[in-house]
């Protein structure tokens, strides 16, 4: 099945049900970019797959649940680095730039480690239990109990 933006160019191209996107696909950007490919359900990325920046660079490879990063995955900057590997849960935050992050390793945008551990709260990177790793080398532990 392929789908196509008003334009002409190419939207989607794969396995399809109803006249929607579902099973495995490719998603494009209006530019003709792939911006995601993978698994699909009722019209919408959802399954195993991977997303992409308007560049061409990947951004998302994992589990997605209804557009959403959700489940185990690799998320990356821009720049290639890795930016988070773990475990994230839905957030309806989602779009406005913050993730909900469980559990897991966090990079800084040079792909050095940030913090390994798990997180706590719904909108950002608030760290619970686990290591930060500062950039002079230190490191401080969070959330553990001190005897």
């Amino acid at each position: 099945m392929k789908l196509y933006y008003a334009d002409g160019s190419l939207k989607y191209s794969g396995e399809g049900e109803d006249g929607n996107p579902a099973g495995q696909g490719i998603a494009y950007w209006e530019t003709g970019v792939i911006w995601y490919k993978g698994e699909f359900s009722q019209g919408k990325p959802n399954g195993w797959g991977e997303m992409y920046f308007p560049s061409g660079r990947i951004r998302y490879r994992g589990e997605i649940s209804d557009i959403k990063f959700c489940g185990y995955g690799t998320e990356f900057y821009e720049n290639g680095h890795v930016k988070f590997t773990g475990t994230q849960k839905k957030s309806h935050y989602f779009f406005y730039g913050t993730r909900n992050y469980i559990e897991g390793c966090l990079y800084n945008i040079d792909g050095s480690l940030k913090y390994e551990g798990t997180f706590k709260g719904t909108k950002n990177y608030k760290y619970n239990v686990g290591v930060e790793y500062l950039a002079d080398g230190r490191r401080v532990l969070h959330g553990f109990i001190r005897k």
